[in-house]
């Protein structure tokens, strides 16, 4: 199983614009790849990218219907006022991450 981490809402500790269109361009790419991971984990600002308004939403959704499981930190969520904003995928919590990445064969962290 493959898993991608995604522990922020940007590529890069640079330019803060410059890292979102990094994050918003890996997204994208990933989502029109022929090799899909089997899951995205989102946590941290991260999981601003799977709620509304997010300008990745589309590519994530795409990934979603391609049967990518989605899941977004609930603490996380919760911190940031986003829980009711969420707009694809489900909330995660840290069992289920944790299990996940046992699981996992191969763990790609993006961020």
């Amino acid at each position: 199983m493959k898993v991608v981490f995604v522990n922020s809402d940007r590529i890069g500790d640079g330019d803060g614009p410059l890292g979102e269109n990094l994050m918003r361009s890996f997204l994208y790419s990933l989502a029109r790849t022929e090799a899909k991971p089997d899951a995205l984990l989102f946590m941290n600002t991260g999981v601003k990218l799977t709620c509304e308004g997010s300008g990745a939403l589309a590519d994530i959704k795409l990934l979603a219907e391609d049967g990518v499981a989605i899941k977004s930190c609930g603490t996380c969520l919760d911190y940031y006022g986003l829980t009711e904003k969420l707009a694809v995928g489900e909330v995660g919590t840290m069992n289920g991450t944790v299990e996940t990445f046992m699981a996992a064969d191969d763990v790609v962290s993006i961020g």
